[in-house]
């Protein structure tokens, strides 16, 4: 059996867990499903050199790109950029200056000749001298060459030879040859050689054939040339958010074509990136969450219904988000991108922090700040704004306790909003006009929030069953028609409910239960009672009891009713499932001591009488808090009928009231530790204690006191119960 029961426990964990896990896939599938929406850019189709037929914008993020075709272009001027390489060939000038050498050293043999060779003629030098130099030379010229000794006649050709070495070690390119031969004729005339040897200097360079020594060096030239374009940086190319990329009319160019494709708005392909992209940026964060959940939010991830609230919430917000991203407010699209600030993360914030914690609200504010991101085509300022926000309206929001505070909590908003969208609007520049516009749907963002959560938490309040701090505090107003029945129908019943609700909440405060949710527990516990209020001692009058004239049996069945008859009244209310738990279970499942006593002294057989027709229906008190209403509306009715009235007479009743509770079993099923049950017994004993200090006694209060006393004793000895003999809870239901 054991083992059977094990493994439907294990079917039943898994069954969870799939659950769970099934959720979580249902709100990353919506979130995907929302978020994919003009994901994106409008797509249009266009080529080179067609007519554009309308205007096209861009309504994405800012962003740059580096343009191939700009970057294209800078290379090709980097490389014209680049001149021709030449290398000076070293060989060509020392073969022109041998050939210079040689020039002079037949003239100076000549001249030797001529000094030494008596047979030598003058008309035989010069035909000589015009045979060995290139040119055509004057008598005159070729005489003065011949009265020179070697040495002037080499100082000479050295002169001429620097010249050329100067010229040609520059390198003389094949098209420069003639302004070389005029630069060197200018070198002559401007050096200090004069007379015949100038000129037959310039004769000898107008003769002689001058060669080029330069030559282009197309490897070199091309090495030079790579270099330069492997210089030039990638062209970035800005597109700003609403920029005009095409004119309606205008011929389409490649480098608009680019642009378009770089933004993404040219469609050339089916485009899955970005939705690939998406669903990993959805997993990542909903895997995040899911482990948040399980491991810090135990109580959240353990219980479905709560799931499903933050699934309905999360979605609607980012859907609501989105919607309003698609509103267009102006021609200019980078002010209506503005509309992104009015986003109303904050809601979300604000109805998680109320609805569930603060801690959760956060982090699913983080989450829906990068969505937003996303909604925005990556624009980091709304991301910011929305974190900004959301944070302020969680934190404020976990202290709500009524709904007009929900006005403070727009202003924190607004004034979170106005900061972030400040700040970034002045660290990147903008436009002033820009960030006015910001702040202002930022500031009105804060009210628009505020507005929504405040409309939709009594929706999602009754649809998930959560009992916030807010719905708790409209439950206790004594203006409540339930409280306000039972104030009229049943006083006596509702002064023991406001008397066991400040035992209750003292208690609670005590040892950390809901102490709020304690006190509205009991004043509504017993509520059932409405049904048939004079059948409760409280509500009757001396000397009228019903109850003398019934069976113990259908007294009993009167009696115990009275806590089903309570949660059905509560579930007709609409109220919160909490708070029905608690009056179910106040009494727990113990037994009507009182009649069942009666009963078996009336029967015949006493052994026939059965306990359990004499018992509450209802189960042991779940939590601390059920137990505590249990303990205090137990302990007000014993002391209320405790006859000696001082502080040891008190702690005496309480300790024995919660003892036969603990002996009876009522406590084994909730989390009260026996740290708790003296803390409780303490918080007890310092209420009831204020509640029945002594006062100065009057005569005639005194003589009052006893005829109200006597009244009392005969309508408890009409039931044969006083407090000595026994401890009057069953009385009090009576």
């Amino acid at each position: 059996m054991a083992n059977k029961n094990a493994k439907k426990r294990d079917k039943r964990k898994r069954e969870n867990r799939l659950q769970r896990l099934l959720i979580f896939l249902l709100l990353a599938l919506a979130t995907f499903g929302i978020l994919s929406l003009d994901l994106t850019p409008q797509q249009v189709h266009l080529t080179v050199n067609e007519i554009a037929g309308e205007d096209i914008y861009y309504t994405g993020a800012t962003t740059a790109y580096a343009s191939e075709l700009a970057t294209t272009e800078a290379k090709a001027a980097a490389a014209d950029a680049v001149s021709a390489i030449y290398v000076v060939d070293e060989a060509v000038t020392a073969n022109l200056l041998q050939q210079l050498t040689d020039y002079f050293a037949a003239i100076d043999e000549l001249n030797i000749r001529y000094a030494t060779d008596e047979t030598y003629e003058s008309a035989q030098y010069l035909e000589d001298a015009r045979a060995v130099l290139p040119g055509e030379y004057s008598d005159e010229v070729l005489r003065s060459l011949r009265d020179l000794d070697s040495a002037q006649l080499f100082t000479l050709r050295d002169s001429f030879g620097d010249m050329l070495a100067d010229i040609y070690n520059s390198g003389v390119a094949a098209d420069g040859i003639d302004a070389a031969r005029s630069q060197l004729a200018m070198l002559i005339g401007a050096s200090t050689i004069t007379g015949d040897s100038e000129v037959f200097l310039k004769t000898l360079l107008d003769g002689m054939t001058l060669p080029f020594n330069q030559a282009y060096d197309a490897m070199a030239h091309a090495a030079a040339i790579e270099e330069a374009m492997e210089a030039v940086l990638p062209v970035m190319v800005t597109v700003q958010s609403g920029q005009k990329l095409v004119s309606r009319g205008s011929e389409i160019t490649e480098e608009q074509i680019e642009m378009l494709e770089a933004v993404g708005m040219q469609r050339n392909s089916p485009m899955y990136a970005p939705y690939i992209g998406l669903l990993l940026l959805i997993i990542g964060c909903y895997t995040l969450l899911y482990l948040y959940l399980r491991f810090y939010q135990p109580q959240i991830y353990k219980k479905r219904s709560l799931l499903w609230l933050l699934l309905v919430i999360t979605v609607a917000i980012l859907l609501l988000c989105k919607l309003l991203s698609l509103i267009t407010i102006s021609g200019e699209a980078a002010l209506s991108l503005r509309i992104g600030y009015l986003l109303p993360v904050a809601a979300a914030a604000i109805l998680l922090s109320v609805l569930l914690n603060r801690d959760t609200a956060l982090f699913v504010n983080f989450l829906l700040a990068i969505f937003v991101g996303v909604i925005m085509s990556g624009e980091l300022a709304y991301t910011l704004a929305a974190l900004c926000g959301g944070a302020a309206a969680a934190i404020t929001a976990s202290q709500l306790s009524q709904r007009s505070q929900f006005v403070s909590a727009s202003v924190y908003i607004a004034l979170a909003n106005l900061l972030a969208i400040g700040a970034y609007g002045l660290l990147f520049s903008e436009n002033y006009m820009h960030i006015g516009v910001g702040m202002l749907f930022g500031a009105g963002n804060g009210l628009f929030s505020a507005i929504l959560a405040m409309g939709l938490l009594p929706f999602l309040e009754s649809a998930f069953g959560i009992t916030t701090v807010i719905r708790l505090l409209e439950l206790s107003n004594s203006n409540h028609p339930l409280l306000k029945r039972l104030m009229m129908e049943a006083p006596g019943t509702y002064n023991h409910s406001i008397l066991v609700g400040n035992l209750a909440e003292a208690a609670a405060d005590a040892i950390g239960a809901d102490a709020l949710k304690v006190r509205v527990a009991s004043y509504y516990h017993d509520i059932g009672k409405l049904k048939r209020p004079y059948f409760y001692i409280e509500n009757q009058r001396p000397g009228e009891n019903p109850h003398d004239k019934l069976q113990p049996a259908l007294s009993a069945m009167i009696i115990t009713s009275h806590t089903t008859e309570g949660a059905k009244l509560l579930r007709d209310d609409k109220f919160p499932e909490e708070i029905i738990d608690i009056v179910e279970q106040h009494h727990g499942n113990s037994v009507l001591s009182y009649f069942y006593d009666k009963a078996k002294k009336q029967a015949l057989a006493p052994e026939d009488v059965r306990a359990d027709d004499y018992r509450y229906k209802g189960r042991i008190p779940q939590t601390k808090e059920a137990a505590l209403v249990m303990l205090a509306d137990g302990v007000q009715a014993a002391v209320q009928a405790v006859i000696n009235d001082n502080k040891y007479g008190i702690e005496e009743t309480v300790r024995e009231l919660i003892r036969r509770r603990m002996d009876e079993g009522q406590l084994q099923e909730c989390p009260l530790t026996f740290k708790d049950i003296d803390a409780i017994i303490q918080s007890f004993l310092m209420v009831l204690s204020g509640m029945n200090h002594s006062r100065i006694q009057y005569p005639e209060q005194m003589l009052k006191d006893k005829e109200e006393s006597a009244q009392a004793a005969g309508a408890y000895d009409d039931k044969s119960l006083t407090a000595q003999a026994q401890l009057p809870e069953s009385a009090t239901d009576a």
